[in-house]
């Protein structure tokens, strides 16, 4: 990746090595960051990505819009009427469960 590269990152979990991070921004590996969620979360106020002009640290709400909110108010009943009517979540997360169905899930 070129040193004029951003690190962008709006997922979940410490997907950044923060302290990598910190090294490859002091050595100009890479020109800057922009981060939705920090490890730790959240960052102390004394840690050294709090204080540089190339990094933007938003309070983990990147996921935030008119189309998203919109999206969870349809997509969260959709997953509970599939359960109530004998279907598994489109958006299972612990696949473990399949496997101890009490539920009479097919």
């Amino acid at each position: 990746m070129k040193s004029s590269a951003f690190i962008i990152n709006c997922s979940r979990g410490p997907i950044i090595d923060t302290e990598a991070l910190v090294h490859a921004l002091d050595e100009g590996k890479k020109a800057g960051c922009a981060l939705d969620t920090t490890d730790p979360e959240p960052l102390p106020t004394d840690h050294a990505l709090q204080s540089r002009e190339n990094v933007i640290i938003n309070p983990h709400a990147a996921w935030y819009s008119e189309q998203a909110m919109a999206g969870l108010q349809r997509g969260a009943p959709s997953e509970v009427r599939r359960v109530l009517t004998g279907q598994w979540p489109v958006n299972l997360v612990n696949q473990a469960v399949k496997e101890n169905n009490r539920a009479g899930i097919k």
